[in-house]
């Protein structure tokens, strides 16, 4: 083999093992700050609705990231019931008003 198909070779295994570096670092670096922004946004919770309580703020220091998913699924859960409960309330409100 001549010296530049070597070099041609060599140059193509180091550019693709580049680019799976980049991107398996990315996808990890991309999930690590996903967990930082769920975790500011579950403190930011805390600090607005319960008055910067630092037992709350501790515990979600404390929680895994599967965890701290897991709480804000139920907080989205409940907020979505809320807003069918209103709008179902609104729908009694008008039947009730139309009856009388």
């Amino acid at each position: 083999m001549k010296n530049r198909t070597k070099i041609s070779i060599g140059i193509g295994l180091l550019a693709i093992t580049g680019a799976y570096a980049t991107v398996n670092f990315s996808e990890k670096i991309l999930g690590k700050i996903e967990s930082e922004v769920t975790r500011y946004k579950t403190k930011k919770v805390v600090r607005d609705k319960f008055n910067n309580n630092e037992k709350l703020l501790n515990i979600v220091d404390d929680l895994s990231d599967s965890e701290l998913n897991s709480l804000n699924q139920i907080a989205k859960d409940v907020k979505n019931s809320r807003e069918k409960v209103k709008q179902i309330g609104k729908k009694i409100k008008d039947t009730t008003g139309n009856v009388l």
